[in-house]
């Protein structure tokens, strides 16, 4: 069986899954609840440099969705609204607020362009260096979807076009509310700043879920 190409867009299976992750953990933080790794978060990125032995960078990073573009600026309101207000209470009696508002984008998949990707860039380490050189990276997501049947092992790759973003994009402004609804929780190092940031294009995507070569099965 040969690896499945899917072109152009995050088809509805992974989009899913990022998605109904995001809401689950979201639910367990509001609960109280012990956080697991946030895997849909957080995938490996690849990046390619030049004359060098070993060639690839790897690094993982923290990467969400982006709103369609007609309500990108409207949710980007929302949470600095929301942040605002959290910083005239204590951080902890705001969470509730917050949660709800990230909570609010992710009610609704078909809120989200599945041809985008984005994240912010903090280190400003090889990756970075990289991709100013070569503005092309992969992205491999693994982790455990919930389904009727039960949780089953999920993999893709995303290959795709990264756009360096200056602080003046609205979707860097938009990437960095949504890390500032969360900055001072314990699931994140608090960092003084995000010099840029990163919207990735996606240009296709390979199934890596793994199956079983038992054909009785």
């Amino acid at each position: 069986m040969e690896t499945r190409l899917i072109l152009d867009k995050i088809p509805a299976k992974c989009l899913e899954w990022l998605v109904s992750s995001r809401v689950r953990f979201l639910s367990d933080l509001k609960d109280g609840k012990p956080l697991h790794y946030f895997s849909a978060h957080l995938p490996v990125m690849a990046t390619w440099g030049k004359d060098d032995l070993f060639p690839v960078n790897m690094t993982v990073k923290g990467i969400g969705l982006i709103p369609k573009a007609e309500i990108l600026n409207d949710y980007t309101d929302i949470f600095e609204g929301v942040i605002a207000e959290a910083h005239t209470i204590p951080w902890n009696e705001s969470l509730h607020k917050r949660v709800e508002a990230m909570s609010r984008l992710y009610g609704d998949i078909e809120n989200f362009e599945p041809v985008m990707l984005g994240g912010l860039e903090i280190f400003e380490g090889r990756a970075f260096e990289n991709l100013k050189e070569n503005p092309y990276a992969s992205l491999l997501y693994v982790g455990m979807a919930h389904t009727p049947e039960g949780l089953q092992y999920i993999s893709f790759q995303i290959n795709g076009k990264v756009d360096i973003l200056q602080k003046n994009s609205p979707y860097y402004r938009f990437l960095l509310s949504s890390r500032n609804l969360f900055e001072f929780e314990k699931f994140h190092l608090y960092q003084p700043d995000y010099p840029f940031g990163y919207l990735i294009r996606v240009v296709e995507i390979r199934d890596k879920s793994p199956w079983s070569r038992n054909s009785s099965t």
